[in-house]
């Protein structure tokens, strides 16, 4: 007698489901260990890390002779700020790992609960046991395509940073030149102050009788300290009376313009905000912020870029001019390049994705802000600006990223040359001293490249000397043309000679620091996050001459004019001088 199998038989739908679920479920109790994981690290071991370099910080300010316990500070301050990086990069990704994992997870559930049914017919066992293969490939099948997705998921995050792909920029109408160009010569620059670190972004200047002696807690020589309305980690910039600066939280964006003689707010210029899904995905770090580029002006405009990709300009007067939104910016840590200027335009360094076809530098018109040339730049993320510098007779752009500097023509922006000698995530910016562009490897390196003759790919040509270091991951080197100084977030500093590259001292300051250095003819200017600033003398050897306080937190670098130094505090704008 033939006996048929009566058990109910599941359709190959649910047989697929049913492995998919199996392989999520495993791989979400998986991830979910690693973020856990991680998160206990950042929340509890990274903050007692901290805590221990504090108090070897403050052993240090006991023991400054120490020289083992300073390699140790400094040691323990780059793993420290590396393996906080690190975790919060895991658990970005990993967390909208997770969520595509429980989304699938769910969906199989759903499929396995609604496609279960009995067999219509009872089977025979040859049936039965050809069902049973049939189910096992599709069982085999799910599991396998499951496990590739997943994998091909994770892959794809952990090469891209946190959010949305840049949008593809519409094409701009050409910029037509104004009949009578009114820009500020480069010569005028010189004595102004009209961007980050100044004139060519070196962070040097011999403008007469700039204050070395002040107390902000006393109020000694400040001459006003106004409140600035919104927050942000850009520095001032000056020109002729007016002091300029940006401030942007997740939903509001401005420019301010301040009177350098009384401190008056002028007034407030709006930048809006784009809406759009990108916007919601961003991420930004704290020390970062919404408004991290230092604005730019040639004494008839203001502009500024902000965290979301939008750009404003402004007239001096506070006249709107124009708005663009260039896209949102991919950025591990949020975009931070300030702007530059050259003669009608405004330069735009927009190393945005981690994918090295995206990141390119733009050139607005400053008057419509429509499009004067855009080149590709074959670089991922970066946090450097782009400086405007007299290289023999020419101008030319610099920049910087991994892994490459490189120069272009400001006229059109046609490259000129480059050199691959960069790696990680390059956020000092590179400066020209001694006919050399003098770039920062974070951590690791200080490296100088020669301009003389420079054309095409100059990398086994015109290295002159790579020096090993204390690098910085924040602060730009800064030069008096004999000497090259770096400064180490966690206060190391380093002199080289820029002739050959020679270590000339190391000197650890009890200090932290993200402002970058100065120097006002003679004497470094080092602003330290306390606010303490340390004047010191440029020679040979380390001498410090004196502490000055201001009185509140600080990671902005000081602006200069005849008389005066604007520094822009975590809340206040301060101008100090010993005249009226």
């Amino acid at each position: 007698m033939t006996h048929f199998d009566q058990t109910p038989q599941l359709s190959p739908l649910h047989q697929a489901a049913r492995g998919t679920a199996i392989v999520t479920g495993v791989f979400g109790v998986f991830i979910a260990v690693l973020l856990a994981i991680h998160l206990y690290h950042y929340v509890v071991t990274d903050p007692a890390q901290r805590l221990e370099l504090e108090q070897l910080k403050e052993r240090y300010t006991l023991e400054p002779t120490n020289s083992q316990l300073a390699e140790r500070i400094n040691k323990l301050d780059i793993q420290t700020r590396r393996d906080q990086f690190a975790r919060l990069y895991f658990l970005q990704r990993g967390t909208l790992l997770l969520v595509i994992d429980l989304a699938v997870f769910t969906a199989a559930i759903l499929v396995c609960t609604r496609h279960w049914r009995a067999a219509a017919l009872p089977q025979s066992p040859a049936d039965l046991k050809s069902e049973q293969i049939r189910h096992a490939l599709y069982l085999r099948t799910a599991v396998s395509l499951t496990a590739i997705a997943l994998a091909a998921a994770g892959l794809y995050l952990a090469q891209r940073p946190f959010g949305k792909p840049l949008p593809a920029a519409n094409p701009d109408e050409p910029a037509s030149l104004p009949a009578e160009p009114m820009f500020a010569t480069f010569e005028q620059t010189l004595s102004q102050w009209p961007s980050f670190r100044g004139p060519q972004g070196l962070g040097v200047t011999d403008l007469p009788d700039v204050p070395d002696d002040w107390d902000g807690p006393s109020g000694r020589h400040i001459l006003w300290k106004s409140p600035v309305p919104l927050e942000g980690n850009n520095s001032p910039v000056i020109w002729d009376n007016r002091v300029f600066l940006s401030g942007a939280t997740d939903r509001q964006q401005q420019i301010f313009c301040y009177d350098l003689a009384t401190g008056q707010l002028l007034w407030t210029g709006d930048v809006a905000v784009t809406d759009c899904p990108e916007r919601e995905m961003m991420y930004i770090m704290e020390d970062t912020g919404y408004a991290a580029p230092t604005v730019v002006t040639d004494g008839y405009r203001v502009a500024a870029i902000f965290a979301g990709g939008d750009a404003g300009c402004f007239t001096v007067e506070g006249d709107p001019l124009w708005h663009r939104h260039l896209g949102v910016p991919e950025s591990a840590y949020g975009y931070a390049a300030s702007l530059a200027a050259y003669e009608h335009t405004l330069i735009v360094q927009y190393d945005v994705t981690y994918e090295t076809d995206k990141s390119r530098l733009i050139a607005l018109d400053w008057q419509t802000g429509q499009t004067a040339w855009q080149t590709p730049r074959p670089v991922p993320n970066s946090w450097t600006s782009p400086t405007v510098v007299q290289v023999g007779d020419s101008p030319q752009i610099l920049t910087s990223g991994s892994p490459w500097v490189i120069a272009y023509d400001p006229s059109d922006g046609r490259e000129l040359y480059r050199a691959t000698c960069l790696g990680g995530d390059v956020a000092p910016t590179q400066i020209f001293a001694d006919g050399k562009i003098l770039a920062i490897e974070p951590y690791n390196s200080i490296v100088a490249i020669r301009t003389d003759q420079a054309d095409g790919d100059i990398t086994n040509t015109h290295l002159a000397w790579r020096s090993s270091g204390d690098m910085p991951d924040i602060c730009s080197p800064v030069s008096n043309g004999s000497l090259v100084w770096t400064l180490s977030t966690s206060g190391s500093l380093t002199a080289f000679n820029v002739t050959d590259g020679s270590e000339v001292y190391v000197h650890y300051l009890d200090l932290e620091f993200h402002a970058s250095p100065s120097i006002v003819k003679d004497r470094l200017y080092l602003m330290a996050l306390s606010g303490t600033m340390i004047l010191a003398e440029t020679g040979r050897e380390y001498r410090e001459i004196k502490r000055l306080e201001l009185g509140e937190k600080c990671c902005a670098s000081p602006a200069f004019a005849p008389g005066r130094m604007v520094i822009r505090g975590m809340e206040n704008l301060y101008c100090i001088g010993t005249t009226p």
